[in-house]
């Protein structure tokens, strides 16, 4: 049995420029889990993730996917391949079908499958995610943006990852769509027994969801632990952002 932690950040610092974004950053994701990273605008949440993803250098530390050091080019393939991102924007491509959004993955790499396959597959997360037959050969410009964001977690989950990405998943949403997308990525989490990442600054959010919350202040960690003890701090940073002064 693997003992190792899906993801381990260890020592995580990023520079740019002569400006320090990030700050010694450690943390592990363990099987099962869903860590929520929480922060107010500029907390350093994006960069983050940009920077577990391999979309942002690293200044120092290392990044491990199940014992392996991700942090070197040439392991990130097989990471990259085995986990889902459901991006802050939705990312999806309006020249391309719905369906063929959702299979992006598949039908435009050297991960090759039949456009058939691919579309019944599509359809089968759609459905999944809430989404009728029918929308799979719509274009993303003709769907609410909460079917949008309904695509872009069909998208995330199309290859059965490991583990899942959410970036910001109801920004944009008004409050009852953001209550039936919580609701969709909490059913998502509990059927599939996968690990999670989801970054936000709404705490109602990260209280539905985590397991664990991280607290990100001006680039470093400012408070980590189980969702149970977050209302038994100390943190004065902490009890600000649960009253939702921290903007």
């Amino acid at each position: 049995m693997n003992q190792y932690p899906e993801i381990e950040v260890k020592n995580l610092t990023k520079n740019i420029n002569s400006k320090q974004i990030l700050t010694d950053i450690n943390f592990k994701l363990n099987h099962k889990s869903h860590l929520v990273i929480i922060g107010g605008s500029g907390a350093g949440k994006s960069m983050l993730i940009k920077c577990i993803l391999g979309l942002q250098s690293l200044s120092e530390g290392k990044v491990y996917f199940k014992g392996n050091n991700v942090s070197i080019k040439n392991e990130r393939p097989e990471f990259l391949k085995q986990i889902g991102v459901c991006f802050q924007g939705n990312a999806l491509f309006d020249s391309y079908k719905v369906w063929e959004n959702v299979a992006f993955e598949k039908i435009h790499t050297k991960q090759l499958m039949s456009r058939k396959i691919a579309r019944d597959n599509a359809v089968a997360k759609l459905l999944e995610v809430g989404l009728p037959t029918e929308t799979a050969d719509l274009y993303p410009f003709e769907l609410s943006g909460g079917m949008q964001k309904r695509v872009g977690i069909a998208r995330a989950i199309f290859s059965n990852p490991d583990i899942l990405f959410f970036d910001e998943p109801t920004t944009g949403l008004d409050p009852l769509m953001s209550r039936k997308i919580i609701a969709l990525i909490k059913e998502i989490m509990a059927s599939s027994m996968k690990s999670a990442i989801t970054i936000t600054h709404d705490i109602n959010l990260a209280l539905s969801l985590a397991s664990e919350i991280l607290l990100l202040h001006e680039g470093h960690v400012e408070w980590s632990g189980l969702k149970t003890q977050i209302f038994k701090t100390k943190s004065k940073l902490i009890k600000e952002f649960l009253k939702g002064t921290i903007k």
